[in-house]
């Protein structure tokens, strides 16, 4: 099937080192927009965080996240299609969208994607439903419908959806006659990029990191997961995430941030990472690399304090918890973290034992 071949020496999906690159400087970066940042990170993290932010704050956060994630989608699918691909679809209709959203979603590890039914005449009652098995995340894929369809279709979107078996949903895009506001796009923060020196070694087929051949893309599932540790990945931009996390901030107030770095500093004291995978300065800069995460440039381990500076981060909440998360699993002790985004866009925390 065009777009799922997975390369014969490394393994990796072919379609995703077509459109993507491994930078030297920490980054993962969408080729045709270079701007566009993604991380390859794993499914378990994201939906941890957010869920026990949501058991902190004590409150649901599915809205945002469905909405956040909608206005990303709409920006990564407005410059992945060319204008005239995007005009050819308002004419013929929505079913090729789904075909591409099945394909895409597979190679990028966000489930089984199919179409259920579609009903297209421009009128009020449009709407498309899939039914997805295995969703890398459900509030994330309903907002990679919404948005998707927004690109393509030019109209507002709402999104529902019901378990329909165990791990299978089905999702409904209700397609609005109403045009889309295009200032609803998202408003992206820039990502800093400074010059790194990583290196990868490179797939003599594909091109892409050797290192992907540590993973194996489940084209029929739509699923990634390392070989070794079984954890499940897929490929997510991070400027959503930030998103989403910025919303709840402007929406519930100032313990927003606190409370996603609590979480991720309770999922990573759960021991899903173990501290061999960074027990090395150059292991724990690997490991962010190859997730897209940033450029560890100094890191500074001690029983009473850690002191961390990565270059190019995304998701600094997410990182600074991860920090918070590692020293008191080396340690022993608790900590509390303190931490800056400096004028030239490094990440810099400091962790220190709690008195």
């Amino acid at each position: 099937m065009p777009g799922k071949k997975l390369c014969p020496v490394c393994g990796a999906s072919r379609r995703v080192i077509k459109e993507h690159e491994w930078l030297n400087d920490g980054t993962i970066v969408q080729r045709k927009n270079r701007d566009h940042r993604m991380v390859f990170i794993e499914t378990e993290n994201i939906a941890s965080t957010f869920r026990g932010a949501e058991e902190i704050i004590g409150m649901s956060i599915e809205r945002i996240i469905v909405e956040a994630k909608r206005r990303a989608t709409f920006d990564f699918v407005d410059h992945i299609l060319p204008g005239v691909v995007k005009a050819i679809i308002r004419l013929v209709g929505l079913a090729p969208v789904v075909r591409d959203i099945s394909s895409l979603g597979s190679v990028m590890g966000y489930g089984d994607i199919k179409l259920v039914s579609i009903h297209r005449t421009h009128s009020k009652g449009d709407y498309a439903t899939v039914s997805i098995k295995e969703p890398y995340s459900i509030p994330l894929f309903c907002g990679d419908l919404a948005g998707t369809f927004n690109a393509t279709d030019r109209r507002e979107v709402g999104v529902t959806y019901k378990e329909t078996a165990p791990e299978t949903y089905e999702v409904t895009g209700h397609i609005s006659k109403n045009p889309l506001e295009l200032q609803e796009r998202l408003q992206t923060k820039p990502y800093t990029h400074k010059p790194g020196d990583i290196s990868f070694e490179g797939c003599p087929k594909c091109g892409g990191p050797m290192a992907l051949s540590e993973y194996q893309w489940h084209l029929d599932r739509g699923v990634i997961e390392n070989k070794t540790r079984g954890r499940r990945m897929a490929l997510v931009g991070p400027a959503s995430l930030d998103a989403i996390i910025d919303e709840l901030e402007k929406e519930l107030g100032e313990t927003i941030p606190q409370a996603v770095i609590e979480a991720q500093r309770r999922f990573i004291k759960t021991g899903f990472y173990s501290l061999e995978e960074v027990g090395t300065e150059e292991l724990f800069r690997k490991e962010l690399a190859i997730r897209g995460l940033g450029n560890l440039r100094e890191i500074e381990w001690g029983e009473e304090r850690m002191r961390f500076r990565l270059e190019n981060p995304c998701l600094p909440l997410v990182i600074v918890g991860l920090v918070l998360g590692f020293f008191e699993l080396a340690s022993g002790r608790e900590g509390e973290a303190e931490w800056e985004l400096t004028g030239d866009g490094d990440l810099v925390v400091e962790v220190s034992s709690r008195a």
